[in-house]
């Protein structure tokens, strides 16, 4: 028992002790806890505003592309085109200007000259040569395209890019197609109907129906010699022949063959037995491309040479379905779909290449190629696009099937003013009954002589 009491006693101190450091240890624990608390929670702010200042967003420096295309018509369209862009590139404004489109060549080599040339201009994809041989200023696209292999494999023919390829020196692509633009034969369904008359599948049956058509006093196929529907039509025949003799070579791939080859002397006399049998009308040579077609709405024409992207407006004005098809090709050779288009090029001069290309992109989008198919009945330039138009939807259905192996002519030269004076010679050629051949070929190829050597 005396033990007992002695250890107890002994204890109580030690025991006191023992508390009163626990006590201290704990007071100690919290203290540090509650300024560790206070550390963090004064750090929070600091820390999330550091985290958030350490990655800011990159703000891009604003880009102004100018913007050069032509149809006034389209302004409405083409400004929802530049705001769909602008609105996907908050630093980018585009800046348009719309110029006549038998001035867009001028204007454009103009402002080149002046150094006032634009980002991204308006150009015909298969009249490139002005941009490329005569003074330099497309920009190559070939990278862009091989960079992004979805857009470069987009379009609707495998070769519609190969056409801006203008220079065997310079073998780049050099313009980007917008909406499809070329030479077709506009019809009245009801005339074809009343008169138990098909669409032709060859020449040979396409010369018959006119025939048919002369007969009954109705114009078969009214075409402006004014205007150069009729010559255009006479290049076809020719370039026709160069592919069925196997000449479609070496100086016709280059527009330089000579006019007084076998397969442009050929094609001259077709042209004149049909303009002498009075397939194109009487007044040919006297009559723009507006009264050709006003002979197709009064319907004392029943098919029309004619453009693409005249048919929705010569549709609003006629009561009669109207069609289209590409021109047949002679019996024994597929249709040579003549694939041209309304396209866009980049300036070399351009500051921003990139941001331009990107627009070149926006303006073959699905979303842009399918507004302008919906409102203006523009024929889209993509693979398995559709406008709803059961007749420009036939012509795209022909131009994806139409023959993707001929050679296609790349001009070295300018042709538009070669484009008049040939024009010229055609027509004494047709209009003088006693006009000879021959020599109506010579004198066009040195008119054709003087362009090829004015560009070199």
């Amino acid at each position: 028992m005396t033990m007992k009491k002695e250890m107890g006693t002994k204890s109580l101190p030690m025991l006191l002790k023992g508390l009163l450091l626990i006590g201290l240890l704990l007071a100690a624990a919290c203290g540090n806890n509650a300024s560790n608390e206070g550390q963090q929670s004064n750090a929070g702010p600091d820390s999330t505003n550091a985290a958030s200042n350490a990655a800011p967003e990159t703000v891009k420096d604003p880009v102004n592309l100018k913007f050069l295309y032509i149809w006034p018509e389209y302004e409405a369209i083409m400004n929802e085109t530049i705001r769909l862009f602008e609105e996907k590139n908050p630093h980018i404004q585009v800046e348009p200007e719309i110029v006549p489109w038998d001035k867009a060549i001028e204007v454009m080599q103009t402002k080149v000259a002046a150094n006032q040339a634009p980002d991204v201009s308006f150009g015909w994809t298969h009249w490139m040569a002005p941009f490329v041989n005569e003074v330099d200023a497309a920009m190559p696209l070939d990278d862009y395209l091989q960079q992004d292999p979805a857009w470069e494999q987009s379009f609707i023919r495998s070769d519609l890019l190969d056409i801006s390829v203008v220079n065997a020196d310079k073998p780049f692509v050099s313009n980007i197609p917008f909406k499809l633009s070329f030479q077709v034969v506009i019809y009245n369904k009801k005339m074809f109907s009343d008169h138990q008359l098909e669409v032709p599948q060859t020449r040979e049956q396409m010369e018959q129906t006119m025939e048919k058509l002369a007969a009954n006093g109705i114009i078969p196929l009214a075409a402006s010699g004014k205007d150069g529907q009729i010559d255009m039509l006479k290049d076809s025949f020719a370039g026709m022949n160069f592919v069925k003799n196997g000449t479609a070579q070496g100086a016709w791939l280059a527009g330089e063959e000579s006019y007084e080859s076998a397969e442009y002397i050929e094609a001259m006399e077709l042209a004149k037995q049909w303009f002498s049998k009075g397939f194109f009308g009487k007044d040919a040579f006297a009559v723009g491309n507006d009264e050709i077609a006003n002979l197709l709405l009064t319907k004392r024409a029943a098919m029309i040479l004619g453009n693409n992207n005249q048919i929705p407006t010569l549709q609003e004005q006629v009561d009669d379905e109207l069609g289209a098809f590409l021109f047949p090709a002679a019996e024994g050779l597929k249709i040579q779909a003549p694939l041209t288009a309304d396209g866009f090029f980049v300036l070399k001069t351009t500051q921003y290449p990139d941001e331009a290309v990107e627009f070149l992109k926006h303006l073959t989008s699905e979303e842009v190629q399918k507004l302008w198919a919906s409102q203006s009945k523009s024929m889209p330039v993509l693979q398995n696009l559709n406008t709803g138009d059961e007749t420009l939807d036939g012509l795209i259905d022909q131009i994806a099937a139409s023959a993707t192996d001929y050679p296609v002519q790349k001009l070295t030269y300018n042709p538009a003013e070669l484009s008049k004076q040939l024009q010229a010679a055609f027509a004494e050629y047709l209009l003088n009954a006693n006009a000879d051949v021959t020599a109506s070929a010579k004198k066009m190829e040195a008119d054709h002589r003087k362009a090829i050597e004015s560009s070199q």
